[in-house]
């Protein structure tokens, strides 16, 4: 069902006030200073501060500029309370929560490791090299689906 216009303001205000929590985060103390720290117009950023439309384009830049996730923008108008930011740590109106640091590369090897105890007691006969390479491509995906649901940082 699509949204009803009560619906598209309350998003679009839900996206303003996540956006000026941010710039005062970033201790930019005006609009002008954080339409010029995210590329955008100074008439543009205000849009965005005061909960009007902007294009897709200009919100791509204010994701860039305010170091929010690709897609945040276009998630809070769909419904979403909170904006995740590229460290992981997630803004909610009036506040954040950070997400704790995942050494990815432990985290990696101890999945490894326990797909091949599962392997070679599931399946009679694996080779260790088999076991092995199961685990690499089951890591890999899991990693990659972890990263997709913000759950790892996207770089490493």
């Amino acid at each position: 069902m699509a949204p009803t216009s009560d619906d598209t303001a309350r998003h679009l205000q839900k996206l303003s006030a996540l956006v000026t929590q941010r710039r005062v985060a970033l201790g930019l103390r005006s609009k002008e200073a954080a339409a010029k720290h995210c590329d955008l117009s100074p008439m543009t950023y205000r849009k965005i501060e005061a909960g009007e439309r902007v294009t897709d384009t200009s919100y791509a830049k204010l994701e860039i500029g305010f170091a929010f996730r690709p897609g945040s923008c276009k998630t809070v108008l769909d419904g979403a309370d909170s904006i995740t930011l590229q460290d992981g740590t997630e803004i909610i109106e009036g506040g954040q929560i950070t997400r704790t640091q995942v050494d990815v590369d432990a985290l990696s090897e101890e999945l490894r490791r326990e797909y091949i105890d599962a392997a070679t007691v599931t399946v009679p006969g694996i080779s260790l090299g088999e076991a092995q390479e199961m685990s690499r491509q089951a890591v890999e995906r899991a990693v990659k689906i972890m990263r997709k649901r913000g759950i790892l940082p996207d770089h490493e």
